[in-house]
């Protein structure tokens, strides 16, 4: 089904004006947890002119310890060091550009799997307006975030390899390495992959199959893949291996097979939206649909691959995306569309009327969904202090930046990094940000050691990991934390890291350190939450 490039220019204009307003965050400034340690990276790269966590050539793509996945620092100090502007209005506008981006990758996606204008726009919308892709799209700068909306460019460029052999292979290769410079998701891309070079086999085998005049029955066929579905589906729920593996449920502590399965189901439905009904609709009329293309073949077999997966719900409910909104847009194109298959040129435009207000009325209660949990709810029920910065933090960072220019030490974690990206002054922190900042001398302070391909741990963990019970940062951070200034502790790891300064997150963080701290020392600062401390 065709309309027309005027209507086509409206209706894309109107959906990027859509993605624009609903990432106008409530929150006063950025949001989320991985989005400050890239935060400080970036401002590393722009400070240093290089990325002083590349410890090994697996140090780049974030598989190495003290490390982290390059490819959102660099974005990001490219685009404050082209346009001068500070680090936390670059994450902005980043969210803004990859709010855009999702349009168009999600639309050059669903057009290389049914080219149908209406499928195409209809995809493009509830992807890009998905309250998943909104939360990791609005303020912050997570590293999945890039990856999830680069990966619908990497599926129409994969499938177009069949038409432009060599160029887009070229292309495909280019963007598999900007994935995986980007986050840990490149370990799903292999099953995708493999779905794609299966269903290539088949379609070989088919040729073959007719010039030895074997026909096997296309209705077999979807038997077989629905059933591979169900098995992969229903392996490791009775194996269970991979539920332990996901971090979210080892997080909730959740128990029993069918908890964690009504969990795993709340989580879909809170991230894909209210339009995750239309899921099974779409995946039933792709299943019994006959004649079915290549790239139709490709979107089922790839589900298949997929399937396992599934219970790693803190990673595929983003991962899965792309494709649920494939099925959803196919679902939602057949209800637009169901109004021209009458006989009657009456009946035809009544029953066209019906389907396009329910299409509508669809539409706009996802879009309520969105809002809802996008700013109503961030506003009627906001999240605890660990989800956002708050103004007085950002207020005590600039003051940092001020008036600090040595090494800071903390009570929360988490308040210390936010500041940090504000001011810039290094606090004493692990992994790549320690070996950035020179808290980590090198990268020989840690044991290595090697995991299986074999293992789990290889897959979710990386191909090296620092040896447990190996004393690190993170540890003497919290040995310093639970003794006193004066204590073994305080003399040995205080001149250790050069620190000078201690920030208090008051009403947060209560430690025996900071409580000598109290006693002995002089407060230079206080806003009436952040307090700095003079050691």
């Amino acid at each position: 089904m065709k309309i027309t490039k005027r209507v086509q220019s409206v209706l894309l204009a109107g959906l990027i004006a859509l993605n624009i307003i609903l990432r106008v965050s409530v929150a006063p400034h950025e949001i989320g947890f991985d989005t400050f340690t890239i935060h400080v990276l970036a401002n590393s790269v722009s400070e240093f002119g290089e990325a002083k966590w590349w410890a090994h050539p697996l140090s780049i793509v974030g598989f190495y310890p003290l490390s982290y996945a390059s490819a959102v620092p660099f974005i990001l100090s490219g685009i404050s060091q082209c346009t001068s502007v500070n680090m936390e209005s670059v994450i902005l506008l980043y969210s803004f550009i990859l709010g855009i981006f999702a349009i168009f990758g999600a639309y050059l996606m669903a057009g290389v799997i049914w080219d149908n204008d209406i499928f195409k726009f209809l995809v493009a919308f509830a992807f890009s307006t998905s309250q998943g892709i909104l939360t990791f799209s609005t303020w912050t700068a997570n590293a999945r975030t890039l990856f999830i909306m680069i990966f619908p460019l990497f599926v129409y460029l994969l499938l177009k390899t069949r038409i432009f052999k060599v160029r887009c292979y070229i292309l495909t290769f280019i963007i598999l390495m900007l994935l995986l410079a980007t986050h840990n998701y490149i370990y799903f891309i292999i099953p995708i992959i493999i779905g794609y070079f299966v269903v290539v086999a088949f379609y070989k085998l088919g040729k073959y199959t007719k010039i030895k005049t074997i026909k096997i029955p296309e209705n077999l066929v979807n038997i077989c893949v629905f059933v591979s579905f169900l098995i992969m589906f229903t392996i490791p729920f009775f194996s269970r291996e991979l539920w332990l593996s996901d971090p979210e449920t080892i997080r909730e502590g959740v128990g029993s097979r069918y908890t964690l399965m009504s969990f795993m189901l709340s989580n879909y439905v809170r991230y894909i939206g209210i339009l995750i009904i239309f899921t099974v609709g779409g995946y039933a009329y792709l299943l019994l649909k006959q004649n079915k293309r290549f790239e139709e073949w490709f979107l089922l077999v790839a589900l298949v691959c997929l399937a396992p997966f599934l219970y790693i719900s803190t990673y595929m409910k983003w991962f899965i995306a792309s494709f649920a909104f494939l099925l959803i847009g196919i679902a939602l194109t057949n209800i637009a569309t169901a109004g021209t298959q009458t006989k009657t040129h009456i009946h035809e435009n009544n029953k066209k009327k019906i389907f396009l207000a329910s299409l509508v009325a669809i539409l706009l209660f996802s879009i309520i969904f969105t809002g809802y949990y996008q700013d109503i709810h961030f506003i009627i029920n906001p999240p605890p202090y660990d989800r956002y910065m708050k103004e007085q933090t950002y207020i005590g960072g600039l003051w940092i930046r001020d008036n600090v220019d040595k090494n800071l030490f903390y009570d929360n974690s988490l308040t210390a990094l936010r500041t940090f990206a504000v001011s810039e002054v290094p606090t004493l922190h692990g992994g790549a940000i320690g070996l950035t900042y020179g808290f980590y001398t090198s990268i020989n302070d840690i044991n290595i050691t090697k995991n299986s391909p074999l293992s789990v741990a290889y897959y979710i963990h990386g191909p090296y990991v620092k040896t447990p019970l190996t004393p690190y940062i993170e540890g003497n951070v919290n040995q310093l934390s639970g003794a006193e200034i004066d204590s073994w502790w305080g003399k040995r790891y205080i001149p250790k890291y050069n620190l000078s300064y201690v920030i208090e997150n008051e009403g947060i963080g209560d430690t025996v350190f900071i409580r000598s701290v109290h006693r002995e020392k002089d407060n230079l600062y206080d806003n009436g939450k952040i307090r700095i401390w003079r050691l």
